[in-house]
């Protein structure tokens, strides 16, 4: 299980790093394309973009949070898996990785809600595109709240066995 698991991490970080290259090369010729008056010409391809250059520029930093921030997370769930495959997941290096998935969990979070803040900030008056309203989201925040106490059982559990296997 362990191993489909790992297998799974991989697909996830792949996909992401793969989607993030071509999101950023659309959003990139459509940003240029936004602030050449809406059009953009290059042998072979054309773009016209409706969107505001700022409007792109605000999807372009959020995907340059989120897109590391879930390549980051699939990496330390697959160094976690690895030390499951490996019989003993119960180790302290885990604990600091599941510390580590719920900060940046958090750092995401608190990063999208300032980037919805910016967005709304810097709304032209009366502009038609409408912006993402601000919310907090619960779900991510439990599971921030979950990763940490679960970091604490490991920790604790690390240092139960650390003791039992100092004792005859």
């Amino acid at each position: 299980m362990a191993a489909v698991l790992t297998l799974l991490m991989t697909g996830a970080i792949w996909l992401s790093v793969v989607f993030g290259i071509f999101a950023f090369v659309f959003l990139g010729i459509g940003l240029v394309a936004s602030l050449n008056d809406g059009a953009l010409q290059v042998p072979g391809a054309q773009a016209i973009s409706e969107v505001s250059a700022l409007d792109f520029a605000f999807v372009l930093v959020g995907l340059a949070i989120v897109l590391p921030g879930v390549v980051y997370v699939c990496l330390q769930l697959r160094r976690i898996l690895s030390t499951l495959a490996e019989g003993d997941p119960f180790v302290p290096e885990n604990a600091g990785r599941l510390s580590m998935i719920a900060i940046a969990l958090a750092v995401m979070e608190v990063a999208s809600m300032l980037l919805v803040i910016s967005m709304r900030l810097f709304a032209a008056p009366g502009e038609t595109v409408a912006r993402p309203a601000l919310s907090i989201n619960l779900v991510v925040w439990a599971a921030v709240a979950a990763l940490l106490v679960l970091s604490q059982v490991f920790r604790e559990g690390t240092r139960l066995r650390e003791e039992e296997k100092m004792t005859i």
